[in-house]
């Protein structure tokens, strides 16, 4: 696999894009795995006639796997094993739905998925007794696959945030290219998902214990803070920056907000199919809109104002400052720069009675010649002085 790499000075650097080390990659990968092995294949008896939707032994094999595999103590750290649950209910609604799709049967998926539902439960009750977390099939679940594969996105970015962390702090720049491209997705699901998880209830609640431990505004202040003035000159950075500002103008979404949008899509559109329905789609202006971080007039003014003071008068003050550092050392350090104070201060000799010390110092080349012009003047003033 080729590495790719960016040029920066003149240097081509090497970047290593692989993300396959990333917690939830591995996770992802692990649940994809085909079983070897039928495990617990009485308990199945009771769904065999979901053949009929070409729901075959092979994904009650994979389930079997999976469920003994999230049970495992090498399966999720003490912090994500609720999370590790919640991978393993995706897992299952995510093939149901792509088995049934091919042939129209994607709305059957609510009453399918509660059956195998039903088998999993069972072998948890009855296989794993001595765990002390066992993984249950959610019955909370909102059956609708935007909702839950957001909701993936949201706790998958919670599991990736100590190392995306970790790689941001140790080398912004080369972390900014990694993960331009994961962050596209996961920034705006955060910011429209984060006050979520403050309600008991939810889905967030009931999986993640401390969503705020990964913030990422939090890391900004780990970063070397002339990042703060440069960014607009990387486009990476400036790519990730408006990012971020875009997903806080996002409408706040939530649990209760899809289950209401739901009920009335179904009254509305009585027997069909809301599976497949991208229902956060439209909430903006609806009854159900809640404006997202940076989603009013008076936010937008203030950090609008700041964002042009940072980005247009700073420099343009910086550059002002700078030339007249500029100006001022060619003009008293530097031959040409003496030059033309010696031909102000003549100016100045025949123009004026007395001269500045500075003047004098550059007519006469010295302070010692200074002294002499001092005593010079002296002796004028009192020759003067007597004839009077």
């Amino acid at each position: 696999m080729l590495t790719p790499s960016f040029i920066e000075n003149n240097t081509i650097c090497i970047l290593n894009f692989d993300l396959t080390v990333l917690p939830s990659y591995v996770t992802n990968k692990k649940l994809r795995e085909n079983a070897t092995t039928y495990e617990y294949s009485k308990y199945y008896n009771e769904v065999n006639d979901l053949k009929w939707y070409k729901l075959t032994s092979d994904l009650f094999k994979n389930l079997s796997k999976n469920i003994s595999w999230v049970h495992e103590e090498d399966a999720a750290t003490d912090e994500f094993v609720k999370k590790r649950c919640y991978d393993l209910n995706y897992w299952l609604c995510d093939e149901v739905y792509n088995k049934l799709k091919p042939y129209g049967l994607e709305g059957e998926l609510q009453n399918v998925i509660p059956r195998i539902h039903g088998v999993w439960k069972k072998i948890v009750e009855n296989e794993f007794k001595d765990k002390n977390y066992k993984c249950y099939p959610d019955e909370k679940l909102i059956f609708n696959m935007s909702y839950l594969n957001d909701i993936k996105d949201l706790f998958d970015f919670f599991e990736d945030f100590a190392l995306t962390k970790k790689d941001i702090i140790a080398n912004t720049e080369e972390a900014c290219h990694k993960y331009r491209k994961y962050l596209q997705t996961k920034i705006p699901i955060y910011y429209t998902w984060r006050d979520s998880c403050q309600e008991e209830g939810f889905i967030c609640k009931r999986y993640i214990d401390n969503y705020e431990k990964y913030r990422p505004a939090g890391i900004l202040l780990q970063l070397n803070p002339m990042l703060f003035f440069t960014y607009s000159s990387n486009e990476c950075f400036k790519e990730v920056h408006d990012l971020f500002r875009d997903s806080k103008k996002e409408p706040k979404r939530n649990d209760d907000i899809y289950i209401k949008i739901m009920e009335k899509l179904k009254r509305e559109r009585p027997g069909k199919s809301l599976i497949s329905a991208n229902v956060g789609e439209g909430l903006r202006g609806s009854e159900f809109f809640i404006p997202g971080d940076n989603d009013n007039f008076m936010y937008r003014l203030t950090v609008n104002g700041f964002y042009f003071t940072v980005e247009v008068i700073i420099p343009i003050l910086l550059f002002l400052l700078g030339m007249f550092l500029i100006f001022h050392i060619l003009y008293k350090f530097t031959p040409f720069g003496r030059s033309m104070l010696r031909t102000r201060a003549k100016v100045r000799q025949r123009i004026r009675p007395n001269l500045d010390y500075e003047d004098i110092v550059l007519l006469y080349g010295s302070e010692e010649s200074l002294d002499n012009y001092s005593d010079d003047n002296s002796y004028n003033l009192n020759y003067s002085s007597s004839l009077s």
